[in-house]
């Protein structure tokens, strides 16, 4: 349980998905580009929802951090989707970079998407990431590709391991990742 947990929490959406931004924006970016795509992602997205999801597990709204509960989903994915929007008004109204905007796009469509499929079901939303960068990641090469994707396998376990989500919600979850991982790559 103890490692299933350390996994779960390398694997947060909300840290390994900073992490990847700023990895890959000063990897396929000029710095200052690089900089400012990291800045806004951290500001306009990392911690508003570290601050929202701690704030509402602490009064109880949310029975846990990661909003692991499908009812109490329905009320973060509003306010993620609207956070998003902002982030995606951000990049156009700045002249942010084309494939900047594309595969942001990209991402916005997923969570659009994963909100709508928690109407039925509650997809992982820590094994859609996780899959989603290790398969974009494969644009940097075949090794980081692999290791993210072993990486992305061991989150779907612990989240199994935990209990935080029947085998059905981390192949969902896991499916869309890939599937978005994939259009991250095209565009």
């Amino acid at each position: 349980m103890k490692l299933a947990r350390t996994i779960s929490i390398i694997g947060h959406p909300l840290l390994l998905g900073t992490i990847y931004v700023v990895l890959m924006s000063f990897h396929n970016l000029p710095i200052q580009t690089a900089f400012a795509v990291s800045l806004s992602v951290i500001v306009l997205i990392t911690i508003p929802i570290i601050f929202n999801n701690w704030r509402k597990t602490k009064k109880g709204i949310y029975t846990n951090f990661d909003v692991s509960d499908r009812k109490q989903r329905k009320g973060f994915y509003p306010f993620a989707i609207i956070l998003v929007i902002v982030l995606l008004l951000v990049f156009w109204t700045f002249d942010f970079p084309g494939e900047v905007i594309l595969k942001s796009l990209v991402f916005f469509v997923m969570v659009l998407l994963m909100a709508l499929i928690n109407l039925k079901l509650k997809a992982s939303m820590h094994a859609g990431i996780a899959f989603y960068i290790a398969v974009s990641v494969f644009s940097v090469g075949l090794l980081p590709g692999l290791m993210l994707l072993g990486l992305a396998i061991l989150i779907s376990w612990s989240r199994l391991e935990l209990k935080r989500h029947s085998e059905m919600e981390i192949i969902v979850g896991g499916c869309m990742g890939i599937i978005f991982g994939y259009l991250s790559l095209i565009v």
